[in-house]
């Protein structure tokens, strides 16, 4: 009878071990470069205007995400690090901080879903699971980027 409690005890307590050796091999992943995650259709970003660049640099926040943005590359291994900083300055500015030109329905819309993006993004914790959903957002962002430079450049032009 104690040989039988003793096994069963003994049983419980390799099982036990082996779940936690599962769990701990899940919870260690890899990030890799930006290139594995994304396209490299999506690394084709829309600049600011440069005959324009007076007038964007009344935006000093805006300025300071672009340039952030733009250093995002294929082989940043660290952009995870990068859409934070961005989305530290994207927290900075709110729809009645946004200088003329810009204070516009179409660029506050554009900017609220690149802001969605680089917080989603930002809120990952990267494990195999989620990975497509990453990607999918990751690409997102890139899109949601590129619709807003582009508006940006096209009001500024009207002016």
């Amino acid at each position: 009878m104690i040989l039988y409690r003793l096994s069963f005890i003994l049983l419980l307590l390799l099982l036990s071990c082996s779940d936690k050796n599962v769990k701990t091999s899940e919870s260690k992943f890899v990030v890799y470069s930006l290139s594995n995650y994304v396209s490299d259709e999506y690394f084709k970003l829309i600049e600011l205007d440069s005959s324009q660049i007076k007038t964007f640099n009344v935006w000093n926040q805006f300025t300071t995400i672009n340039s952030k943005f733009s250093s995002l590359s294929k082989n940043k291994i660290d952009h995870k690090s990068i859409i934070s900083s961005i989305k530290i300055d994207l927290e900075k500015i709110s729809k009645t901080n946004v200088p003329s030109p810009f204070s516009r329905p179409e660029i506050i819309g554009r900017l609220r879903v690149f802001k969605t993006f680089v917080y989603k993004i930002d809120s990952y914790n990267l494990t195999e699971k989620n990975m497509e959903t990453y990607k999918y957002d990751l690409e997102g962002m890139f899109e949601a980027y590129n619709a807003l430079i582009s508006k940006m450049n096209e009001i500024v032009k009207e002016n």
